[in-house]
């Protein structure tokens, strides 16, 4: 079944399944750029948040009206419970998370004054632990669409989901070497690659490299204030689809979770909405926008709000 004919359009909402890990942000909010790590203490405003790729774009997917299911783990813990809380309050279906034994994954960002920030990771067990076998086959059963991070026990449910034939779209992240053996089982499913620019000395010359690794019909780069491009295969090489930023009226506060709104908003418009490609990568472009404009994706939006920033 070809990917047209089993991703649902014009504008109905889709059953997406996510697969990752969600967590918790604490926001190190940073009074300059470079503070000097060596000194003894810093006085900064610290906030905790949901977070994690899993998370943004879960919940941006059922804000955006889809029916969305996540696959993934946390602790046995408070944060745990606070995590699961929020997904479910934004519509995610929570039903088959499973259990950490070394608890709820959690990052700290350093959030410098103009949103950028350096997150430092705790993936807890993700290395080590698999979800249950009945886990994957109910997160699949009737999936419209596959979209997913990176932890390591997530390989395989990609790789499950198009056997089955569900189109798959992944999240490489911060990627820093085009070549990076992790991420080659998760490009071997991918039918959409999606991926930060900002380590890549020649984002152009990777996409295309992932086109050719895998099945990937394209691939979709942010480039944070450069904007973003979406990189396809051509007969006479790649087909480079670029964008800035859009003109919003929107200030940037914390870059968290842009890249996954990025990528959700785009398959939104993309796949649900019938956009072609430059229409559905500014509709990602603008989520991500909104998504930065308030620490840890606090930006209330709906596809209300979306549609109407994006046709400005």
């Amino acid at each position: 079944m070809s990917l047209t004919e089993r991703v649902p359009g014009g504008s109905r909402p889709g059953r997406i399944t996510v697969v990752g890990n969600p967590g918790l942000d604490t926001l190190v909010l940073l009074a300059e750029d470079d503070p000097d790590l060596a000194a003894d203490g810093h006085f900064v405003r610290n906030v905790d948040t949901v977070g994690h790729a899993a998370a943004f774009t879960a919940r941006a997917a059922a804000r955006l009206g889809h029916d969305t299911r996540i696959l993934g783990s946390t602790g046995a813990d408070v944060i745990g419970g606070l995590v699961r809380g929020v997904l479910a309050a934004d519509g995610v279906d929570t039903a088959l998370m499973f259990d950490d034994p070394a608890g709820t994954a959690r990052s700290v960002n350093f959030v410098r004054p103009d949103g950028r920030r350096t997150f430092f990771y705790d993936g807890g067990s993700h290395m080590t632990i698999h979800p249950p076998q009945h886990l994957i086959e109910a997160a699949l059963t009737g999936a419209d669409l596959v979209l997913a991070s990176l932890p390591n026990w997530a390989r395989d449910v990609v790789a499950r989901a198009r056997a089955l034939g569900i189109p798959v779209a992944v999240d490489l992240q911060d990627v820093r070497d085009p070549t990076d053996p992790y991420r080659a089982d998760f490009i071997a499913s991918a039918d959409f690659v999606f991926a930060s620019a900002a380590h890549l000395e020649d984002p152009v010359a990777a996409a295309a490299a992932w086109l050719a690794a895998g099945p990937a019909s394209m691939v979709v780069l942010g480039m944070g204030a450069r904007g973003a491009m979406v990189v396809q295969r051509g007969a006479d090489g790649p087909v480079v689809t670029a964008q800035p930023p859009p003109e919003l009226d929107l200030p940037i506060v914390d870059t968290t979770g842009a890249g996954d709104s990025l990528a959700t908003g785009f398959l939104d418009g993309l796949l649900f909405a019938g956009l072609p490609v430059a229409g559905a990568l500014h509709r990602g472009q603008v989520l991500a926008r909104i998504v930065a404009s308030d620490l840890g994706g606090a930006a209330p939006f709906d596809r209300t709000r979306l549609d109407s920033l994006a046709t400005r």
